[in-house]
């Protein structure tokens, strides 16, 4: 075997002695023939419905200590009621024995668009993280340039960061109501993005804070639909307004540059636009 080959089986073996193992460190060199069994620390933040059909599916999202995200699947039946029943959303477990693997194209519907995702199986052993510890308040990846989302398969879910700009009236439907936001992304483009429910009822002052004072916001868990020209609220989208990040930074000119020009037609202009499409 050929020392290049050799070199990497070792380096991939001190990584699985390594605890515990963060979603990042997960490569497309790490699946040569080495074992794809590992130990992480993650917390739960979506669990998904079991799939209806045949109870034979389920899906979770899960982030790692560093805020980074990744796809967990279990299969047949036994299996993912095992699962279901363990595992509850914003808890932090050990888990042993889980599976990476790598993403499986636009083909197979995921929620996350990653390289990579991993498995839970028979073998899986889950306990709750009992040693103190302070999950990061945001994702570790976050949308600053929204045109890179149109290339994601459809119904991806997506972590934004943006400025608040402009708000078009509320609608309401029988699924509840509803609220087209103008927002602006780091390089200056507007985009849209459809709120519903909760998020707009319980953070009315906070919304319009925001559109007063060109405020910062970071949505969590959007969805991407390919037909639509907006990412639309999701039952697991979370809206924090003027968040402590290290990237806010970035917006910093652009609202110097929206407070000096004080006119937001440009916006409105913007929004009657899209409706016309």
């Amino acid at each position: 075997m050929e020392p290049v080959v050799l070199n990497r089986e070792r380096d991939a073996a001190d990584r699985i002695k390594r605890m515990p193992m963060l979603f990042d460190d997960h490569h497309d060199e790490d699946f040569y023939g080495l074992p794809r069994k590992y130990s992480i620390v993650a917390r739960v933040e979506v669990k998904f419905p079991i799939e209806p059909r045949y109870h034979d599916r389920q899906h979770f999202i899960l982030s790692d200590i560093n805020g980074a995200k990744i796809e967990a699947i279990t299969y047949v039946s036994v299996t993912v009621k095992h699962f279901n029943n363990l595992l509850h959303e914003k808890h932090v477990y050990n888990m042993h024995n889980v599976k990476f693997g790598l993403h499986p194209g636009e083909f197979n519907f995921r929620h996350l668009n990653g390289p990579m995702e991993l498995y839970f199986n028979q073998q899986t052993i889950v306990e709750p993280y009992t040693f103190p510890i302070q999950m990061p308040p945001f994702p570790k990846h976050i949308f600053f340039n929204l045109d890179d989302i149109a290339e994601l398969p459809n119904r991806s879910l997506v972590d934004i960061m943006a400025i608040v700009v402009h708000m078009d009236t509320i609608h309401r439907t029988m699924w509840g109501p509803f609220r087209k936001i103008v927002i602006m992304d780091a390089r200056g483009s507007l985009h849209i993005i459809k709120v519903w429910g909760d998020l707009l009822n319980k953070n009315a002052l906070r919304w319009a804070l925001a559109k007063e004072d060109y405020g910062i916001i970071i949505g969590t868990m959007f969805r991407r639909f390919r037909k639509q020209e907006f990412l639309e609220s999701s039952d697991h989208t979370a809206i924090h307004f003027n968040p402590f990040h290290h990237n806010t930074h970035y917006f910093g000119p652009i609202q110097k540059a929206l407070v000096a020009r004080n006119n937001r037609q440009f916006a409105v202009t913007f929004l009657e636009e899209q409706r016309r499409r």
